[in-house]
């Protein structure tokens, strides 16, 4: 009774108390957002070639190797989980859905899965050959298995609630990926490490070079944007798999935040990328971010009130029922 009388007075208010709150927050991000990174743009854009100079690093900088490795997993993670969550919540439906969802997004987790692995092996451990793909195939398989085996112990109803979340999850990191690797081949920026001192070859990141002698498969002219950034600030989708009370994305945004900065710091010191390809990689990422969350109505920072996660089945129902 008590949650039916919540629910009839906030429909006679219009939901006026979310509304306000939604929006204060989202307009507060987005602001916060613009306005650090057109400082920084501003800024790096007359520093980028004297701040490579200063931070570059590439051979025994521990902290560059790491994120070099595991600055990416943020990415293949989102993919991962929205595919776990999406195959897991048609259990029970119909056949031909079943069969549908369960082939896009059991895609998904092995892709994702793999390339976690793989890079990881490639990169970290230095491994190669056609083992290294087979193991990382054997070992996505079996622990996206173990994670079917403990989403089946959660109620469908509940996993419904991130339905909406895990298809803009799997709209953004792709998208970011699209931009990303399309713009890197009609920019053609080489990268500070490959111009091997001769800084004559630096060019402004307003200045697009158009695609270089083998822009396409050389990595030498791919410097903006950056990729691994990038895929290191979709971090800041994991609030949406987070519990709706804000204290815990407020949490979330943090550790992605942070994660973002070392993982964009880290590609300055390694010599792949300047501060500008890295800020315009979080750009788009952000921006992706933003406006797919709109499309698929999903709210970054929901109400936190009592009873707010029964009012919100509502409003975050699945996508694709």
């Amino acid at each position: 009774m008590e949650l039916y009388n919540l629910k009839c007075k906030r429909f006679l208010n219009g939901y006026k108390g979310d509304e306000e709150m939604t929006t204060k927050g989202t307009k507060r991000f987005i602001w916060g957002f613009l306005i650090v990174w057109v400082m920084l743009m501003t800024i790096f854009t007359f520093n980028d070639l004297n701040l490579s100079k200063a931070l570059y690093n590439e051979h025994e900088s521990r902290f560059g190797w790491f994120f070099e490795v595991y600055g990416e997993h943020p990415a293949f993670l989102v993919l991962f989980a929205a595919g776990s969550i999406l195959f897991s919540t048609v259990r029970n439906e119909r056949l031909i859905k079943k069969i549908m969802v369960r082939l896009v997004s059991g895609l998904f987790i092995l892709l994702s899965g793999f390339g976690i692995i793989t890079i990881t092996l490639t990169r970290g451990y230095g491994l190669d050959g056609d083992h290294v793909m087979i193991n990382s195939l054997i070992i996505t398989v079996l622990f996206a298995t173990l994670c079917q085996w403990l989403l089946n112990r959660i109620t469908v109803q509940t996993l419904r609630q991130y339905n909406r979340a895990a298809w803009a999850a799997i709209v953004i990191v792709f998208a970011e990926i699209l931009l990303v690797n399309v713009l890197k081949i009609f920019w053609g920026r080489m990268r500070f490490r490959n111009m091997e001192g001769d800084y004559s070859l630096f060019t402004s990141w307003f200045l697009p070079q158009g695609i270089q002698e083998n822009g396409v498969t050389t990595e030498a002219y791919k410097s903006f944007p950056s990729g691994h950034s990038a895929n290191g600030w979709t971090m800041m989708l994991w609030m949406m798999f987070m519990p709706f009370a804000n204290k815990w994305r407020n949490i979330m945004l943090v550790c992605a935040v942070v994660w973002g900065i070392s993982t964009s710091t880290s590609r300055v010191i390694m010599g792949d990328h300047f501060a500008t390809d890295v800020l315009f990689g979080a750009f788009i990422t952000i921006t992706c971010m933003l406006l797919f969350c709109k499309l698929f109505k999903v709210d970054l920072y929901p109400n936190s009130q009592p009873n707010a996660t029964a009012l919100l089945k509502d409003k975050n129902a699945p996508y694709f029922r």
